[in-house]
């Protein structure tokens, strides 16, 4: 990757406006191609569609067609691929350990706030048509070469020229450039934007995910269906209502204020940090489950222990809560997709490793973890999170 000013990005395009990076990547491999796509695409629990479009004017220029989409699995290509089509497969991060150098540029940003890794593949004259996505993404560029448009945000009438396929009518440009290999073309949420391949080519988006207030909610209500904080408002001592319909002022402060209270409290705390740690990563446990004995000893042995495919972890830094955060708190607590795992103040180096994908082996630090920390890393291993690599 070339020298990139982060603060800059940050600062003047993060959530404010489009902008492409030249040879963001130097010399740029593609780590898998089109038939690992296909291959993909083929299996039951992997989420891929196929588009296609069929001119049937055959002028070309007025884009006179009709648009198919097929939803995976997809087992016959040739029944499905008709015109210009495009093959996407959402969430290549979490299948394939090769393509983790795609993600590694983007991680001045948070791990909960990065969602996936689709990766597209492209015949000429492709696309998916002009469309507004509510996410952050940073589009970059495989083999071949793409066109891509992108409008400022505005009103823009929706069409569905498919029930499965939502587009807009069209919008005047600001961006209108060709993408080759290691380009990047950074979108904000709101930006309409139509990508069409020149040549046959991959694109990979690294797309960011960022919670409505709905969702952070559904959160709040799950946590408190099974917490000691979910309290029955009480009024105790209220003075006589004059007017029977009237809802007191004082009544809607003490009913926010009960909602506020369960807010702040350590049981939501932990399953709002559950919640942006859930990945919906696919569980491949091994075909023995390990005990503790066995991991320590792999780790005496000289055993490697590394994260699965797209595994990002989650830990809490500086938060008001004593019980996750305060010094002298020995019971500390990082999140793996949507569950919780405690360790002591002793291992946290070992942690601070684990939770930023590094391959941990017992010499990465003059001290051994401790044996809570072993046994945490076995449920991790049993459940397909992380990963025995003999030596």
């Amino acid at each position: 990757m070339k020298e990139f000013d982060i603060e800059h990005f940050l600062f003047h395009y993060w959530q404010q406006k489009p902008v492409v990076l030249r040879g963001f990547f130097q010399d740029f491999e593609d780590p898998i191609d089109e038939h690992d796509l296909a291959g993909l695409a083929q299996e039951e629990e992997i989420d891929s569609r196929l588009l296609s479009f069929e001119n049937t004017s055959g002028n070309p220029a007025d884009g006179t067609g009709e648009w198919k989409v097929h939803q995976g699995p997809i087992h016959d290509f040739e029944a499905v691929c008709e015109g210009a089509w495009t093959l996407l497969v959402q969430s290549v991060d979490r299948y394939v350990h090769d393509v983790a150098d795609i993600l590694e540029p983007f991680r001045f940003l948070p791990n909960w706030r990065l969602d996936d890794l689709m990766v597209s593949f492209a015949t000429k004259n492709a696309g998916v048509g002009a469309h507004i996505d509510q996410y952050d993404v940073f589009l970059v560029q495989g083999k071949g070469q793409r066109r891509w448009r992108v409008g400022k945000p505005g009103e823009y009438k929706e069409v569905f020229p498919h029930p499965k396929l939502r587009q807009i009518e069209g919008f005047d440009p600001i961006i209108d450039e060709v993408l080759n290999p290691g380009d990047v073309l950074y979108i904000p949420p709101g930006w309409p934007h139509d990508g069409k391949a020149l040549e046959d080519c991959l694109t990979y988006s690294v797309g960011f995910r960022a919670p409505e207030t709905a969702q952070l909610a559904d959160s709040l209500s799950l946590m408190l269906e099974t917490s000691d904080i979910n309290l029955r408002f009480t009024d105790a001592g209220r003075t006589l209502s004059t007017t029977s319909a009237v809802v007191e002022s004082s009544d809607i402060a003490a009913l926010k204020q009960q909602l506020i209270t369960a807010i702040n409290s350590d049981d939501f705390t932990h399953a709002l940090l559950e919640s942006l740690s859930e990945q919906g990563l696919p569980e491949y446990p091994p075909e023995y489950l390990y005990t503790d004995s066995q991991i320590t000893a792999g780790f005496e042995e000289g055993v490697e222990f590394a994260p699965a495919p797209g595994v990002r972890a989650l830990i809490a830094t500086n938060v008001v809560n004593a019980e996750i955060t305060s010094p002298s708190s020995d019971c500390r607590y990082f999140y793996v997709n949507g569950e919780r795992f405690s360790y002591n103040k002793e291992d946290e180096q070992w942690v601070q490793l684990l939770v930023n994908n590094d391959v941990l082996f017992a010499d990465i630090l003059p001290d051994l973890p401790s044996f809570a920390f072993l046994a945490t890393l076995t449920t991790l291993i049993n459940k397909g999170y992380w990963e025995w690599i003999e030596a």
